[in-house]
């Protein structure tokens, strides 16, 4: 018999789908918890509250910036009317302590915020300040709204058949807005300054644009087989409407690419096979997959190269990830919105990925819950988030549609949830006693409270090891009353009241023998 002591104390891995990955500072799960402003630490995130006191009937499922008077910028969302299925427009101010600002629920009307006609959508929502306007759709023409209310919205502002439509991106290299969308074949519209070419780019009739961003010089395109079936693609476009061909087309592999970001310098495709991929209905085409999972590629000279996966363990059995479309780009990370099962339990929100440099590996983390402990269910919906500088607004469908957004005070009320990886002392076959188990933290607050759990072997429910409330404490441990004559052991760390997680060490008697007990 010998004695093994494991150490953990750097968390900035993130989330990996190998549940006995070698690196120290991976896990199989992390929520709500800030891993890399300090890698040696897992600092809580504020809890989240409502960010909407009409949200059941206003439904605002989409975000963006833009100036409202002046040089000072509002947050629009986009929802509909309480009577109709029409657009309508509200906004908050980026300041707090007023009404209609981002510390509270409520939401200011500009004139001239409701749409006229037509049935509304929810995938573009764009802003253009070289026009002043946001621009929106309904399903045959691009919307425009003047965020200061002082021109009537125009509901057929531009003609634009379609049937799938995302959303726009201005490029920075010419200062054009771009839009992708579909209808009886993929294409590109471009407004040049007020000035529109509805096909600027015609791209192959088999695929739908699904999400479209800057990659240096080029209009990076994402697009997904209208069948459901094949592979999803990626075509770099110089902006040459004069031209009729692309500068490369690009096989991005198998699942529907629905989110694709320049970060760091690379370009992001992440990609769903299976579940709900949930942003443009009807695709995938009523096709039957049995594994669901989320694929995230990297472009590597001109191949799309696999750099992480995540596979969902379903316990009923049915492919339910979602994978929307929306995304953001904060501080050289992705964020986007996903649901999945993952070990053991629903896992829905904000997500991020990124890398802290470019010699580093990529990280996944589950950055926030949709509603702090409330899980969604697999039934329920994603819409659409923005996060502004440290408030994240997060569009979801629970029951009703809902809102939630960062609290403005310093609650600290939910779970951050951090599931470590299977531990074997590198040999599954053999039998171990858990002899001591430890959590340190940073100097415990008032509220602070750390429970540490455990499972062994291919368990499915946690058993609570110990609980600590203790003010000022720095470490908390266990000897008594611990597993015994396990293969593998994995620990789970709930911490709420704005505890900060340093450190788990525990200590295992591995024990010779590789038969069980009979």
């Amino acid at each position: 018999m010998k004695t093994i002591e494991t150490k953990i104390d750097r968390f900035d891995g993130g989330i990996e789908n190998d549940s006995r990955d070698p690196r120290e500072n991976t896990c199989q799960m992390v929520s709500n918890f800030d891993i890399f402003t300090n890698p040696r630490k897992m600092t809580q995130y504020r809890s989240s509250e409502s960010g909407d006191g009409a949200a059941a009937t206003r439904q605002r499922r989409n975000f963006c910036l833009a100036i409202r008077t002046g040089t000072t910028y509002s947050l629009y969302a986009l929802g509909r009317q309480e009577a109709v299925a029409r657009l309508e427009v509200e906004y908050k101010d980026l300041t707090t302590g007023a009404a209609n600002d981002l510390d509270d629920t409520g939401w200011g009307s500009t004139a001239n915020n409701q749409s006229g006609a037509g049935t509304a959508e929810y995938n573009l929502f764009v802003y253009y300040q070289r026009t002043g306007y946001i621009y929106a759709s309904n399903t045959a023409n691009i919307i425009r709204y003047d965020p200061d209310g002082g021109d009537a919205i125009a509901d057929t502002h531009q003609t634009l058949t379609h049937t799938h439509i995302a959303q726009g991106v201005v490029h920075s290299k010419d200062d054009i807005l771009y839009i992708p969308y579909f209808n009886s074949g993929g294409f590109i519209a471009r407004n040049n300054n007020g000035t529109w070419n509805t096909t600027a780019l015609t791209l192959p009739v088999h695929y739908i644009p699904s999400s479209i961003c800057e990659y240096g010089n080029y209009l990076a395109i994402a697009c997904i087989p209208t069948s459901g079936v094949g592979n999803s693609r990626v075509f770099l476009w110089d902006r040459d409407s004069s031209l009729t061909t692309v500068d490369e087309s690009i096989d991005w592999g198998e699942g529907m690419l629905m989110v694709l970001e320049e970060v760091d310098g690379a370009l992001i495709g992440i990609s769903q096979k299976g579940g709900a991929a949930n942003s443009f209905t009807g695709v995938p085409n009523g096709v039957v997959v049995t594994n669901d999972k989320v694929i995230f590629r990297q472009l590597v000279g001109n191949k799309a190269v696999k750099v992480k996966e995540l596979l969902a363990n379903h316990s009923g059995g049915s492919a339910t990830t979602q994978l929307p479309i929306a995304k953001q780009r904060v501080d050289n990370r992705l964020y986007f919105q996903m649901l999945i099962e993952l070990n053991g339990a629903v896992r829905d929100g904000v997500w991020s990925f990124g890398r802290i440099d470019q010699n580093s590996p990529w990280v996944l983390v589950h950055e926030r819950t949709s509603n702090n402990n409330t899980a969604l269910d697999t039934g329920d919906s994603l819409r659409n988030f923005i996060k502004v500088g440290d408030y994240l607004f997060q569009s979801y469908i629970d029951t009703n549609y809902a809102i939630s957004k960062t609290d403005d005070g310093a609650t600290f009320s939910h779970n951050s949830v951090y599931e470590s990886k299977r531990f074997n002392a590198g040999d599954a076959s053999t039998h171990k006693d858990l002899m001591e188990a430890t959590v340190t933290t940073e100097y415990m607050p008032t509220a602070g409270d750390v429970i540490l759990q455990y499972r062994t072997n291919n368990s499915t429910s946690w058993t609570q090891i110990f609980q600590n409330t203790t003010d000022n404490s720095i470490s908390r441990s266990a000897i008594t009353s611990l597993p015994k004559d396990y293969k593998e052991i994995e620990f789970r760390i709930l911490a709420t009241g704005n505890a900060e997680i340093t450190g788990l060490i525990f200590k295992e008697n591995v024990k010779s023998r590789r038969f069980n007990t009979v």
